[in-house]
């Protein structure tokens, strides 16, 4: 008399088949979620920078002595901003510099100075520091979080 065995699945492998194709189908749902969210926004969260506000100025300032502007900017406590873009338009001209050296943390400032050759570019217009920041580790520079400053003041 022979046995006859039976060769299928169990219904343990069965379960461990579904539950990995789950896995599967999630991990591709959250992939292209979060392509779509990095999409539409440019710069996902609040920087909340702004101009130090001392005696009632913002401070900001131009010495034509020394052919620089003064500025302290504070930012909010959301996250740490990891250096400026700072674009100045003159009457004649304009020109962009990165200054990677100002790091600011949460809830910190940052005093800094810029050359600006009132000769080349004309009369100081508009400057304008724009944000760099890091978030899910890329580097982000937030162009709609900026701070535009038109009227700047003598030192």
């Amino acid at each position: 008399m022979r046995i006859k065995t039976k060769k299928g699945i169990t219904p343990l492998m069965i379960g461990l088949v579904l539950v990995s194709f789950a896995v599967a189908v999630g991990v591709g749902v959250m992939n292209v979620g979060k392509a779509q969210v990095e999409d539409t926004a440019s710069c996902a969260i609040d920087v909340n920078l702004k101009l130090a506000v001392v005696g009632g100025q913002e401070e900001i300032c131009f010495d034509a002595a020394t052919k620089e502007v003064r500025f302290t900017i504070e930012n909010g406590v959301n996250i740490k901003v990891e250096g400026l873009v700072v674009n100045v338009i003159g009457t004649t001209s304009s020109e962009s510099k990165e200054m990677s050296e100002a790091k600011i943390i949460k809830a910190g400032n940052y005093f800094g100075k810029m050359s600006y050759d009132s000769t080349a570019l004309g009369n100081l217009r508009q400057v304008k520091f724009i944000p760099k920041v890091i978030f899910s580790d890329v580097e982000e520079v937030c162009a709609e979080k900026a701070i535009v400053v038109e009227n700047v003041r003598n030192c």
